[in-house]
């Protein structure tokens, strides 16, 4: 005879709260193309303007790998893209002739920036619509959430 295992009570504030984070995860705004290009590569080109601009000796696939927090491979088979489409091109390190680096050409250097002003355009948009404070606060809500959703994946590893 098996026991019949009662059924998970969810409490209404941990349902909504699951809701919402849901609702994110739909959400259609994170994944429209630019010129024809996928979100994801739209994200590396960003990635790989925002490191170049940081950076006295370049970018490489594991410096983008490690800031979009995606396999090297991936990102990888996502730069093979963009050079074919002219985004992105290689280089040899000055200093050191065994190392490629990467860099936006002209072409990948407007994309990246229509994506950033397209970025800039919606979350001030979204300042306007909350307003400073509820901003301010929403913004560290989501550092809380995020440190938190840290600690425990953390406590999993272990």
């Amino acid at each position: 005879m098996t026991k019949e295992i009662p059924p998970l009570e969810i409490p209404p504030l941990v349902m909504e709260l699951t809701e919402a984070f849901q609702q994110f995860a739909k959400a259609e705004w994170r994944k429209q193309p630019i010129s024809g290009i996928k979100s994801s590569e739209v994200r590396v080109l960003l990635c790989l303007k925002f490191l170049s601009e940081a950076s006295e000796h370049g970018v490489n696939i594991s410096d983008i790998s490690k800031r979009l927090s995606v396999t090297s491979p991936t990102v990888t088979q996502m730069i093979k893209s963009l050079m074919g489409e002219g985004y992105v091109e290689r280089y040899n390190d000055p200093q050191d002739k065994r190392i490629t680096l990467l860099r936006l050409t002209d072409k990948g250097e407007g994309i990246a920036q229509k994506a950033s002003e397209r970025h800039m355009m919606m979350f001030s948009g979204l300042v306007e619509k909350l307003g400073e404070e509820q901003s301010k606060e929403l913004a560290s809500l989501l550092n809380q959430v995020f440190s938190y959703f840290q600690e425990i994946s953390m406590i999993g590893d272990k």
